[in-house]
This record gives C-alpha cells, sequence and structure tokens, in this order.
C-alpha cells in the first residue's frame, strides 16, 4: 500500500541494532474526511496493518522502528492536507497519535523497543508533539482510580503510557541527523529499557497486542 519497508543497522557504543525503516513511496495526505471519522471512533488503519505485518513477519529480534514522512530522497510523502487549519492540525495530531496508540503496542510486543518518526514535516511533527502530551495526560488522570481497576485493563493502561512517555518520538529533522543526534546518543537508554517493558508486554491480555 503506500509504504516501502527496508532494513539496516545501527552502530553505537552501546552495539549494532537493526532498524526498521518505513518510507513512503507514494504522496499521501490526511485531511477533513480522515479527521471527522476519526472524531468519531479511532480506528487502525489498513496502512498501519500493512506495517505491522510485515515487521511481525521478521524474525524476532529487539528493534528500532523509523517512520519517515516527508523524505527528500524518496519518491512518496505522508503528512496533513495543506488545506487544514491550524486547529485542525492541532486535533488531528492528537487523534491520529490516539488511533495509532494501539499498533505502536503491538509493535513493542513484536520486537520493537524504540519508534522514532523523522522528517514529519514542520506542521506535522508538533501537532504528533502535542497529541501524545495531551494523550498520555488523559490516561494519567485516569491510572489514578486504576487501584479497583480490572487487572489487564491496568496492564494495557500501563504499558500505554510508558509507550507515549519513553519510547514514541517526532522529528522535523532528517533521517541521518537524527540517527547521529538522537539514536545513537539514546540507544544505550533505549536498550536499558527493554527488560522493564517486556514485562509490562507479558502482563497484556492476548487481545491488547493481537
Amino acid at each position: 500500500m503506500g509504504m516501502r519497508i527496508s532494513q539496516t543497522w545501527i552502530e553505537s557504543d552501546a552495539g549494532r541494532r537493526e532498524a526498521i525503516v518505513m518510507t513512503p513511496d507514494a504522496h499521501q495526505r490526511v485531511g477533513r474526511d480522515r479527521l471527522e471519522a476519526l472524531r468519531q471512533a479511532p480506528e487502525v488503519s489498513d496502512l498501519d496493518r500493512e506495517i505491522l505485518a510485515k515487521v511481525r513477519a521478521l524474525p524476532r529480534a529487539d528493534r528500532v522502528a523509523v517512520f519517515r514522512g516527508k523524505p527528500r530522497d524518496a519518491g512518496g510523502s505522508w503528512g496533513f492536507a495543506d488545506d487544514l487549519s491550524e486547529d485542525e492540525r492541532t486535533e488531528l495530531g492528537y487523534l491520529l497519535v490516539r488511533a495509532e496508540l494501539p499498533t505502536y503496542r503491538r509493535l513493542v510486543a513484536a520486537g520493537v523497543f524504540a519508534i522514532v518518526h523523522v522528517e514529519w514535516g514542520a506542521d506535522e511533527a508538533p501537532a504528533y508533539q502535542q497529541g501524545t502530551t495531551r494523550l498520555l495526560k488523559e490516561l494519567e488522570a485516569k491510572s489514578i482510580g486504576e487501584v479497583e481497576g480490572d487487572p489487564e485493563d491496568v496492564a494495557v493502561s500501563t504499558a500505554d503510557r510508558f509507550i507515549l512517555r519513553h519510547l514514541n518520538h517526532f522529528f522535523d529533522d532528517g533521517y541521518d541527523q537524527v540517527v547521529r543526534s538522537m539514536l545513537l546518543a539514546h540507544l544505550a537508554t533505549f536498550e536499558a529499557r527493554i527488560p522493564h517493558f517486556r514485562a509490562m508486554i507479558d502482563k497484556l491480555p492476548a487481545s491488547a497486542i493481537a
């Protein structure tokens, strides 16, 4: 469907890790139709399903997932429609993060320990960052009443908060720049968290990662 998946290696002082890189191979724009649909209910897109299926088909290993939004060296791009207002872009960023969180969770369950979005665009990156902050605050507010909650629901909420807080990142900068300035600098930190979030994933109900 509109996304090419490739594999590369990141070399650092922490060791050598595989990165799964998703690059758009067609120009895709998200506009008001998608915004209106997401207002009604979060939904997993066909593209998210395709990406998840491709990652699950790979041999089991700890990996970094890199999503490219508007790479200059590719024949495609992903971003917001140009006619959206600033308020619509902000809302769309939040609704997309909310809709994609189950996919992020399933990617982590499939072996991904960091999710990095690069070349995400000057409009898209801030909207996703703000949307992540908003969604995290909502989940944290709900966690106050989790003491008596269903253990499976608590496990899902705990994993989702951890993913939003520690594993998911959005940058307008280019792929090479982010790999040099962020991934290489923080790869050891990401890897140190692997046992912790793997333990959280093990507590999730099958339906949350199916």
